[in-house]
């Protein structure tokens, strides 16, 4: 029973920590890893940033958000890779998104543009401007409408 209770007692102390440890933090620019200070030169240079945060998750994990001005979010891992792109009014720039989706999305879909497109393990999500949600495999592939 005694063993239960200091089981029980360190998960809910590593939790706590955890949690301590889990919160936004205001950064400056300056503080961004290089591949997203450079990213953002590249690909937004003309944009405001109204802030930037980093979030500290499980006490090493880094995840970086940057908010432009237009209310666009940028979302950047721990060594500075864009994870996230969400728009407001306005297009993803078409240099970042790979170009078999362009192609895909411009053939299937003429007269719209992405507003949205997530970077995960397994592919892309891209949202686009009529409100579909679709699905890319990591080579760009199109695997289906997302509902």
């Amino acid at each position: 029973m005694k063993m239960l209770f200091r089981l029980i007692a360190m998960v809910f102390l590593l939790c706590t920590i955890t949690i301590a440890f889990a919160q936004d933090k205001a950064i400056s620019f300056s503080n961004l890893p290089d591949k997203a200070k450079t990213f953002l030169k590249k690909y937004f240079s003309g944009a405001e940033i109204i802030t930037i945060t980093m979030d500290t998750e499980y006490i090493f994990k880094k995840e970086y958000e940057v908010v432009l001005k237009s209310g666009s979010k940028i979302e950047f891992d721990s060594d500075g890779i864009w994870e996230k792109i969400k728009m407001k009014g306005m297009a993803v720039p078409v240099q970042i998104i790979p170009s078999t989706i362009s192609q895909y999305i411009r053939k299937s879909f003429p007269n719209t543009f992405v507003k949205e497109i997530i970077r995960e393990r397994k592919g892309y999500e891209v949202e686009i401007s009529n409100g579909l949600d679709l699905e890319f495999s990591r080579e760009g592939e199109f695997i289906r409408v997302d509902d």
